[in-house]
């Protein structure tokens, strides 16, 4: 599946990695200063205030090496299943329209959200877009994800989070901001379809 797509579709995943990586590196290894105290991560009052970058680089940011691996497990999983649809450009788009997105549904739907770090949210919303690429290939696989999204969502949002997960990553898990990356995933996935079709019916045209 995944070894027929050109190798230029590994890239952008290639970028979010080491850019996390890197980050994770610094605050871990090298910085003295903490990741809750970055001026990297999402600070409500801070990012109010005009640290208008925090809206992005707050997604390539993680509380410590479990956080950031399950993060970076769940990119690799992503590239395998949907990397053939993801181009630079397309996946560049996506990940920005995310974080940005992701950020505000933060700012103004969960107030009592003060500071946010993680891709997560990001993922999740990769992962929709993705979805809704799979359905409209007719792949049956894209109706199998798709529940199994839904269901996880359901669960998140109408039952307690796992305390197990928090204590791991050492910070609340911020269900909210998988709840908004899936809608707005979803939401590209179809802009995504309705432009593949324009330009289909305007490749048509040109033939005629």
């Amino acid at each position: 599946m995944f070894a027929n797509f050109p190798r230029t579709h590994n890239i952008p995943y290639l970028l979010a990695f080491l850019t996390s990586t890197l980050l994770y590196l610094w605050y871990g290894f090298v910085s003295d200063v903490s990741v809750s105290d970055s001026a990297l991560s999402f600070h409500r009052e801070q990012a109010q205030s005009g640290s208008w970058w925090q809206w992005i680089s707050a997604h390539f940011m993680h509380t410590n090496f479990f956080h950031y691996a399950l993060n970076m497990i769940g990119l690799a999983l992503l590239w395998m299943l949907h990397a053939e649809y993801a181009s630079v450009k397309s996946f560049g788009i996506n990940f920005l329209a995310l974080a940005l997105g992701i950020s505000l549904g933060i700012y103004y739907f969960s107030p009592t959200l003060t500071w946010y770090v993680g891709m997560s949210g990001v993922l999740h919303g990769i992962f929709a877009w993705g979805i809704v690429i799979d359905l409209y290939r007719k792949r049956k696989s894209g109706y199998l994800l798709l529940i199994g999204l839904v269901i996880k969502l359901v669960d998140e949002q109408f039952f307690e989070s796992s305390p197990f997960m928090a204590e791991l990553i050492e910070a609340g898990v911020a269900i909210n901001a998988h709840l908004y990356g899936a809608v707005i995933g979803l939401g590209l996935g179809v802009i995504n379809v309705i432009y593949d079709r324009h330009q289909g019916a305007q490749n048509c045209s040109k033939v005629k």
